[in-house]
């Protein structure tokens, strides 16, 4: 190309039209797999027309010898498939009057697809809670020191498993904080998020009621069955543990939508790299948390699974609270900061270049 030329880039056609700008624009197809934290969802009830996924085989062609058009053909067969239809899950509503509308609509709490992945999340959250609830349970043995370290490598590791392994079913959602933070974003239609809330509540019951069968009363009665635990005779006060609990639950939301649960932010990252940053996460509020004062198991984010190793322990305290309503109202103040303000993309107009068409460059647009 000359340096006096002036071109615009169609980035859904792959074509160059005479211009001297470029814009570039995030552009999803009507059916998208979603981020691991929103699932399969069902964007637009209009069929897939060709060229959804910006793709133009024509252009892919010209200029190419006869080997490299075989080579494209066979990339555009490996290409994602679109979602089959009887597989998507409702998609968020339009608006919170549309939202609280169709809250009290049959049709949606009498969806299959919904309770299909209901039932996914109760059994993942229940293997979820025997199997944080076992860790919990083995390093309580350990030394002070070796404590923390091991939180961090074992969340991290089964927060992140648990996330690959179910996201394209339900999107992992696996706590009822994420479940909640998606509603009150608008990333998750309220009947998917309560119907995933009560069963993984129930999941985590039936795994904290199987891992209390198999330590034993007494021996789960020591170690609280690996669950969350607060000392009301102990130096933190329920207060204290609240506020930390707000706290470890609000920076995880921001630091988890950031990286994977926001659709804007997964196609930064990829899904192959949000899960693990989450349970990266994870790992580091939980283990940061673990030794702050004796009597105290630190921040709990899965209110869930607390409430679920309590349940099978069958013991429980005034304070349980403390669990739950952090929680609640970290999603809330995290739900307001993203409909009002935004903290992940803004878009941006790049200065122009003294001459375009002196340096033959184009100017871009772009959402960052």
């Amino acid at each position: 190309m000359s340096s006096t030329s002036k071109f615009k880039f169609n980035f859904s056609s792959g074509m160059q039209t005479p211009h001297h700008t470029a814009i570039l624009r995030p552009r999803a197809p009507n059916i998208f797999p979603g981020s691991y934290a929103v699932g399969p969802q069902l964007q637009s009830a209009s069929s897939l027309e060709e060229g959804t996924f910006g793709v133009d085989p024509a252009a892919l062609s010209i200029g190419k010898t006869d080997s490299e058009k075989v080579e494209g053909k066979r990339r555009l067969r490996l290409a994602p498939e679109p979602v089959p239809r009887d597989s998507v899950l409702i998609a968020p509503s339009d608006s919170w009057k549309d939202a609280l509308r169709e809250t009290v609509s049959w049709s949606a709490w009498t969806d299959p697809q919904l309770w299909k992945a209901g039932l996914i999340e109760l059994a993942s959250s229940m293997c979820f809670a025997f199997t944080t609830g076992a860790i919990g349970v083995t390093v309580s043995g350990y030394p002070p020191y070796v404590i923390g370290p091991s939180i961090f490598v074992a969340n991290t590791a089964v927060v992140s498993l648990f996330i690959y392994a179910f996201s394209t079913a339900t999107g992992a959602h696996l706590n009822p904080l994420i479940s909640m933070a998606t509603m009150f974003a608008g990333l998750s239609h309220p009947v998917r998020s309560i119907i995933y809330v009560i069963c993984q509540v129930a999941g985590s019951c039936v795994g904290g009621a199987f891992l209390r069968a198999g330590l034993g009363h007494a021996r789960a009665l020591e170690v609280h069955n690996g669950g969350c635990f607060l000392d009301p005779n102990g130096p933190t006060t329920v207060g204290q543990a609240a506020a930390i609990e707000f706290i470890a639950a609000f920076a995880l939301l921001m630091i988890a939508f950031g990286v994977g649960l926001d659709p804007r932010q997964k196609q930064l990252y990829g899904a192959s790299m949000g899960p693990l940053l989450v349970g990266l996460t994870v790992g580091l509020m939980t283990s940061g948390t673990s030794a702050l004062n004796p009597g105290y198991t630190g921040a709990g984010i899965f209110p869930g699974r607390c409430l679920g190793l309590a349940v099978g322990l069958g013991k429980f305290y005034s304070h349980d609270w403390v669990w739950w309503v952090p929680d609640i109202a970290a999603a809330i103040l995290h739900g307001i900061l993203y409909c009002t303000v935004p903290p992940y993309t803004r878009e941006i107009r790049c200065p122009e270049q003294k001459s375009n068409s002196q340096t033959g460059s184009a100017v871009v647009y772009g959402a960052v």
